[in-house]
Formats: structure tokens, C-alpha cells, sequence
């Protein structure tokens, strides 16, 4: 009877410790310090457009912590031919736009995040107000940010795990998502506290890890 005993408390022993170890699993989502959600896209004979809707950490550091997140709405404009000054206004927010002369683009952030499906986007230009509709560039079938991040994990789990210390991190992860020729993809990003950065690319439809470099 005695043995009996003994056999059950060493049996909710070991139950015991397989759950709490599985509640101490690292949760590598809650590391992440930059999450580039939407894209949104426009563009004609004159004029390109790209709108990013991101949530990331202010400030904007790359130092392998994460800091406390905010949701940021990103603008980038390119024109043929580049007017003296722009202003935009997207959502109900805007301001003037700053000319970037290595891109040869305008760029204006703001905080904020929630567009919808066909975001009318004003700019004011050359004298006079444009109105763009925005076309968002995710579709369904697009995977979703943890599950790029889950991606990236299981195909250098090394990586992640000399970076793991119990349930915590010890880098930050940027997963953005990108659009390109009408096909979406993530990159993920995985930087330690030494400033390396592991980077991988992510097809948007199937999981896939199809490239990857250090920085």
C-alpha cells in the first residue's frame, strides 16, 4: 500500500513539473518591438504611394529591448516630378510631409492605425488637394504575425534559443509585413544585445522560409 502511494505522489510529481514547465514556455510574440500589420498601395503615371500601419515601440531603438509600443501610421510618397512642398491628411490626421532627398520621396508619420478597407488619402500639392483611394495590399490567405514569427522560430530554433534565458528574451523582434508585384511576405528580424541582427524572409501565403542573412 505504501508502495502504491509513493508511485501516485511521484506520478503528480512529474505531472506537476510537465505543467508548469509548459506555463513557463517562452512567449516570443510579447518580444516583439516593431509590427508592420497593413500596407496599403497606390500609384499611377505621376505619383506612388505607400502607407504602412505599424504598432512599435517609442522610442524607436534598436538596442535588443523592447520598449513600450505604440501604433504608428507611416506615409511615403514619390512623385515624377517633385513639387517644392506636400501636405497629407489620411484618416483625419496629417501634416506637412518631409522631403527626403536620398529617396527622392515625402514621408510623414503620425499616431494611429485603423484605415479600413479603401482609405481616401488628400494630398496638397502644386496649388491644389488630390484625393487618392488607397487599395489595401493584404488578401486572404496572408498569414498572420505570430504565425511568421512561429515560422521563423522553427526554422533556426538555434537562434532563438542561445537568445532564451527561462521565459524570457534576450533580443527584440521586428516582423513586418511587405508587399511586392501584388504578393505579401514578412520580415522578420531578430536582433541581440550585441547588435546582431538575424533576418529571415517570410512568404506571406505558405510560411515558408525562403531567404535569410545575418546583419
Amino acid at each position: 500500500m505504501k508502495k502504491f502511494v509513493f508511485c501516485l505522489i511521484l506520478g503528480a510529481a512529474a505531472i506537476f513539473t510537465f505543467f508548469a514547465g509548459c506555463s513557463k514556455e517562452t512567449d516570443y510574440n510579447s518580444f516583439i518591438s516593431e509590427k508592420r500589420s497593413e500596407i496599403y498601395l497606390y500609384g499611377d503615371d505621376n505619383i506612388d504611394v505607400k502607407v504602412h500601419i505599424c504598432e512599435r515601440e517609442t522610442p524607436y531603438l534598436s538596442d535588443g529591448y523592447c520598449g513600450d509600443m505604440c501604433d504608428v501610421t507611416e506615409i511615403f510618397v514619390k512623385f515624377k516630378e517633385s513639387p517644392e512642398s506636400v501636405g497629407a491628411e489620411l484618416g483625419g490626421q496629417g501634416g506637412e510631409m518631409s522631403y527626403m532627398s536620398v529617396t527622392d520621396s515625402y514621408y510623414l508619420s503620425f499616431t494611429g492605425g485603423e484605415l479600413g478597407e479603401a482609405p481616401i488619402l488628400c494630398l496638397t500639392y502644386g496649388g491644389g488637394e488630390h484625393n487618392y483611394t488607397l487599395e489595401r495590399a493584404k488578401y486572404d490567405g496572408v498569414i498572420s504575425i505570430p504565425e511568421a514569427l512561429e515560422s521563423a522560430r522553427q526554422y533556426d530554433g538555434d537562434t532563438f534559443l542561445s537568445l532564451t534565458n527561462g521565459n524570457n528574451f534576450e533580443g527584440e523582434i521586428y516582423v513586418r509585413l511587405i508587399a511586392d508585384e501584388g504578393k505579401c511576405y514578412y520580415y522578420v528580424g531578430v536582433t541581440d544585445r550585441e547588435g546582431n541582427t538575424y533576418a529571415y524572409l517570410v512568404d506571406g501565403e505558405t510560411a515558408n522560409v525562403i531567404a535569410e542573412r545575418k546583419l
